[in-house]
């Protein structure tokens, strides 16, 4: 028995346009949820908000997401891919020179922090606020991202642009700056408006990638080519 080339032709198009309904909802379900978590932490919103915040019942989140961890690991996933993905970019187009890697670097992680602040929260939150949670994690969506920027940092204490020690400490007062910032912004913008700087996000995280490079990584050999990674002879 053979199948109607003309009925195939009638039943690909439907199982298709499900599939695609499908994936267009659960990409909206995943952006109210970054919203939704980026703003209360994975432990600060149940699922039944969770679904108010989607728009949906609970029964229709379960659906699409059998649970909240499920639909947060979807979150992150997205999120930790973005950034990255940003970044790699970023450092392709910046060449092999440490100096440059490191600026696009900084350069990269002030504008998506201004363009994308509930991400950028979402990632601080994850970050702080994962210590029961990280220890039975199978897979961390954010180790890519992170680890790609220690390399970077390594390189440039390689170069005598960065100051020996672990790369993650540097690392650590770069993402903590920009979190910091946009968090103190709104607050520290009322108590100082004489202070243009602090009129909008993207100014403010611009002039702490500014004070970053100055007082983290210099742009110039401020420090010794850490000799452990250049090895006499």
């Amino acid at each position: 028995m053979t199948h109607s080339p003309a009925l195939a032709d009638t039943v690909e198009p439907s199982v298709q346009s499900r599939r695609e309904r499908g994936e267009d909802t659960r990409a909206r379900l995943i952006d109210a949820a970054e919203a939704a978590f980026a703003e209360h932490g994975f432990h600060g919103i149940g699922v039944a908000a969770l679904a108010r915040a989607c728009g949906l019942g609970n029964a229709g989140l379960l659906h699409h997401f059998p649970s909240k961890a499920r639909l947060y690991a979807a979150v992150l996933e997205r999120v930790a891919a973005e950034a990255d993905g940003l970044l790699v970019a970023a450092l392709d187009a910046a060449g092999s020179e440490p100096g440059g890697r490191l600026t696009a670097m900084i350069g990269v992680q002030a504008r998506w922090t201004a363009d994308r602040p509930a991400a950028a929260r979402l990632v601080l939150r994850e970050l702080l606020d994962n210590v029961d949670r990280v220890g039975r994690a199978r897979h961390l969506p954010l180790k890519p991202y992170v680890t790609r920027m220690c390399d970077e940092i390594s390189a440039g204490q390689a170069a005598g642009l960065v100051a020996p020690g672990p790369a993650v400490v540097p690392l650590t007062l770069l993402l903590g700056a920009f979190a910091y910032g946009l968090a103190v912004r709104p607050t520290f913008a009322q108590m100082r408006p004489e202070d243009a700087v602090l009129a909008e996000d993207a100014g403010f995280v611009a002039a702490i990638a500014a004070a970053a490079r100055t007082a983290l990584f210099s742009g110039g050999c401020a420090h010794d080519p850490d000799p452990r990674r250049n090895p006499a002879g």
